[in-house]
């Protein structure tokens, strides 16, 4: 299965698709039965980037079995589900539904069984022939024109069950109008309601997004809803007070996000039994919940992020099934409840809020799996109680609090798999973390309070996949690293307090690591799997560039042997280290094949040999040491190069790189020439700046892809030869250097200014 999705990912970056593909997808969908077939189009057409739960509710009461259909879609890969269960499908297999739709009558519109392109919509509505066949229909007005529909458009349209209304007006008499329609979207729809007898018996899905209703809109008191499960309300931003919802006994999800003005929601919500999600993220004026909210026994999600709630009431204890309770950017939020025993709650996230400590009854959410304390910035300390999540917990955040110590308790936590305390004051590990058996990821990143060294029965946590301790103060890794087999990821970037590195675990695809006082060159050669490595003794990011008058020879040290650079799997390589001079690529059949990116920092590095063919973007930067690289001339593959505040004097084989899309040459004092550049078909941006030896460039009339060409500070450029032919060409910056005024480059530039005041 996994083979089959990479298939469709390879086949999507193909420009056109050809037959045989569409045949073996059209195979995938014929082994369907009806009913998964008809979730598949609905999904191709309409539900692209939906909340899965939300036509969940269609398809129900339409007789399907949506949860079993969607699990057959999954395996064969015709569908996917998203972060934050979003439905999304590849392009092709959405052309592939889109098209099965469109054979159905591929001269009739009408007669097809959807419709999502606007005008065909729009003149199937006008037409007067039967349109039996249609069960979903979308027409998306333009913002504000509020089109005005009538009934005689939905004439002959008994079968329609999805129907989008974006920005359009509906009145008249709807009398025995769309009766088997479960869902309308009707975002935009205008603040008055001009519509009689509108009884939507089987609707059980109403999307007003982004609407002007407030509580007094006419529809609630005169659309007949009496089913009604889902009511979307997001970003109606007129609203200050929610409808009373009475009328809606069956509702189970109320969507109230981004109703920046509301302020109070109506009690009557308190008496919705069977509510199971209310979203009030981002409603940033609401401070209050309602009282009676321990009323709502079926709610499982409730989501408050973003408001101005203070407090969270008291009945909140009584909400038995409640599994998530999402609160960040509460910035109002000081404490919980003192009693917070929920016994199904499994995800508690409170980024950003002020709370001050967690409550003791914390330790009796036995089912809780997520705690995220992110950004508590007052925060001190955890309770003890938190050891009592030992049979939940499987990941806790306390990063960005003043959490300095965790407590003892935490032993207890058998299944944690993921800690995060980045940026938090933490001291050092958790004693005895090695019983924290099912650990798989650890981020410590920036504890400048982490000192010392990491205790030995880390080698315990078989299941770790991701260590990251960068920018804190750890001085050693014990030798029991090397066991953990599972290891995948190793950032100590910037852990200046290291001196050497034990021998590390062969399964790591990512190492990342520099030290100011590491002076033994570690030995990684038996990282077969490494994929990306990052190595210095100054941290990559911050590298101090030399002024333009610095020396190069006050830098040079005495030769060291040379570092071989072969890894099989290598993609990314970033040198920054002062004690190599000498670096060797050995490439080929199982030496760094496959490299891609390669940055190489410093002042000591003076010679770089055999380039890997595979390249594709290389950054040499701040080597003032490194007079010359090998020739370039074999890089197709190369698309970006960069050569900053560099002694090279030359770049070897420049005309030989026609797919260099990004050519960077600044601070480079001793080059003379750029011989080659017009052979550089597909250059799109060239940049040269501070370059004092640089003479004349040769002809850039064949560089037609060129869209940004910037000179800065090269002094002896006094003109630049076939600018005229240069018609994609939109920035065009010429600074402190002779060519500054030529005629060539005025004109140039009088030419991109017109383009861009004719442009829409």
């Amino acid at each position: 299965m996994q083979k089959w999705n990479e298939t469709i990912e390879k086949l999507e970056k193909e420009k056109e698709p050809v037959d045989s593909v569409q045949q073996v997808l059209m195979t995938s969908y014929k082994a369907l039965d009806q009913e998964t077939k008809d979730i598949f189009l609905d999904i191709a057409c309409f539900f692209i980037g939906k909340d899965k739960r939300i036509p969940f509710y269609m398809w129900e009461d339409c007789g399907f079995n949506p949860s079993s259909d969607i699990e057959r879609l999954l395996l064969m890969s015709l569908v996917r589900i998203e972060e934050n269960n979003k439905l999304s499908v590849y392009d092709l297999l959405r052309d592939l539904g889109r098209t099965i739709v469109y054979e159905e009558d591929p001269m009739n519109p009408g007669r097809r069984s959807r419709l999502w392109d606007n005008e065909q919509a729009l003149n199937t509505l006008k037409r007067k022939e039967k349109r039996r066949k249609v069960q979903a229909l979308c027409l998306k007005l333009d913002n504000g024109s509020h089109k005005c529909l009538t009934p005689k458009e939905f004439e002959s349209l008994s079968k329609l069950r999805f129907l989008k209304l974006d920005n359009a007006n509906i009145e008249g008499d709807f009398a025995n109008l769309l009766p088997h329609l479960r869902w309308l979207d009707w975002r935009g729809c205008p603040p008055t309601f001009q519509v009689e007898n509108l009884c939507l018996k089987n609707l059980v899905i109403l999307d007003l997004s982004w609407s002007k209703v407030t509580q007094k809109w006419g529809g609630w008191s005169q659309i007949e809803m009496p089913r009604l499960k889902v009511l979307n309300l997001t970003g109606c931003n007129e609203m200050q007070i929610t409808p009373n919802f009475s009328g809606y006994p069956q509702l189970e999800m109320l969507i109230l996000e981004s109703c920046f003005q509301l302020v109070m929601i109506d009690p009557s919500i308190c008496h919705l039994r069977l509510l199971v999600s209310m979203n009030l993220k981002s409603c940033g004026n609401l401070s209050v919940l309602p009282q009676g909210i321990g009323d709502m026994e079926s709610l499982k999600e409730l989501l408050i992020d973003g408001t101005s709630i203070q407090e969270i009431p008291e009945s909140i204890a009584c909400m038995k099934k409640l599994e998530t309770l999402s609160a960040s950017n509460c910035y109002s939020l000081t404490k919980l409840p003192k009693s917070i025993c929920l016994e199904a709650l499994s995800m508690l996230l409170l980024d950003n809020a002020k709370i001050l400590e967690l409550p003791d009854s914390i330790g009796s959410l036995v089912k809780l799996k997520r705690l995220s304390l992110r950004d508590c910035q007052e925060m001190e300390k955890l309770p003890g109680s938190i050891g009592e999540l030992g049979c939940s917990l499987v990941e806790l955040d306390i990063s960005r609090t003043l959490i300095s110590e965790l407590p003892d308790s935490m032993r207890n936590l058998q299944l944690l798999r993921v800690l995060k305390m980045e940026r938090c004051h933490v001291r050092k590990f958790p004693r005895a973390i090695g019983r924290l058996r099912k650990l798989e990821e650890i981020h410590a990143s920036h504890c400048r309070s982490l000192k010392g060294s990491i205790p030995s029965d880390i080698g315990n946590l078989k299941f770790l996949k991701i260590l990251m301790l960068g920018y804190s103060c750890v001085s050693s890794l014990p030798p029991s690293i090397q066991s953990l087999s599972r290891l995948q990821i190793l950032d100590l970037l910037a852990c200046d307090n290291l001196e050497t590195l034990p021998m590390l675990p062969s399964s790591l695809t990512c190492l990342r690591i520099s030290s100011k006082k590491m002076s033994i060159i570690p030995d990684l050669q038996n990282l077969d799997e490494l994929e990306d490595l990052t190595f210095g003794d100054e941290n990559p990011k911050e590298l101090i560039i030399p002024p333009l008058e610095f020396d190069p020879a006050s830098i040079l040290t005495e030769p060291q042997s040379l570092w071989p650079v072969r890894f099989p799997k290598l993609k990314s390589f970033e040198l920054s280290h002062s004690q190599l001079t000498d670096l060797g690529f050995e490439y080929g059949s199982t030496c760094n094949s496959q490299l891609k990116e390669v940055v190489l920092k410093g002042g000591n590095l003076r010679e770089v040999s055999r380039l890997p063919l595979s390249l594709s973007v290389l950054s040499i930067q701040a080597c003032l040491s490194l007079q010359s690289l090998p020739t370039v001339w074999k890089l197709a593959n190369l698309l970006e190069l960069e050569l900053l505040n560099s002694a090279v004097k030359e770049i070897k084989g420049l005309g030989g790189l026609t797919s260099l899309e990004i050519l960077v040459v600044s601070c480079c004092r001793q080059i003379v020439h750029l011989d080659g550049l017009s052979n550089l078909i597909s250059l799109k941006r060239l940049s040269l700046k501070n370059c004092k030896t640089l003479a004349n460039l040769p002809s850039v009339s064949k560089l037609t892809m060129l869209k940004c060409l910037e000179i800065h500070r090269c002094r002896r450029i006094r003109d630049i030869e076939g600018l005229e032919k240069l018609t994609s060409l939109e920035e065009l910056r010429v600074s402190e250097c002779n060519a500054e005024r030529s005629s060539r480059v005025t004109d140039a530039q009088e030419r991109i200014r017109r383009r861009w005041s004719a442009s829409p």
